[in-house]
């Protein structure tokens, strides 16, 4: 350890080197043993703040302010909790999710029938402007296809 990160750590962890990560607490020891100047002056600097923190202290609160705090609380209003699930849910809820499940199962009848119309044959050949032999959708559209 050099005096620079001495240092550093006096104004990161305080005077005291036993507050200090371990691992470099012995390092910080030998550094004090050979008692340099800045790492002197570092460590008096460390320690007249340590005396600035530790001489503060906080006033308890009073028990009135306490009180007040508690009785300016907004009161919970149980009331609703004891409704029924079924109760709460007005008209406006139960068209909005009816009419969300409504429109899904439209569209999934609807793309059903296209889908089957589509692969039954009851649609023209070049339903996708592309005729049977020549586009990349028609080989995949012909269910009747010889595979083998």
């Amino acid at each position: 350890m050099n005096i620079e990160q001495f240092i550093k750590f006096t104004d990161a962890y305080g005077a005291t080197i036993k507050h200090w990560p371990e691992i470099h607490q012995k390092q910080a020891n030998e550094l004090i043993a050979l008692n340099l100047p800045e790492v002197n002056e570092a460590l008096e600097k460390a320690r007249l703040l340590d005396e600035v923190f530790s001489s503060h202290t906080v006033a308890p609160a009073e028990r009135s302010l306490f009180d007040s705090i508690v009785s300016s609380a907004p009161k919970a209003d149980n009331s609703r909790v004891k409704q029924n699930f079924w109760q709460q849910w007005n008209i406006k809820n139960w068209l909005g999710v009816s009419s969300f499940i409504g429109t899904g199962l439209a569209g999934a009848v609807a793309g059903a029938f296209f889908v089957s119309i589509w692969t039954s044959g009851l649609l023209p050949e070049s339903i996708d402007g592309v005729s049977e032999s020549s586009g990349a959708m028609a080989q995949y559209v012909d269910v009747g296809q010889e595979w083998s």
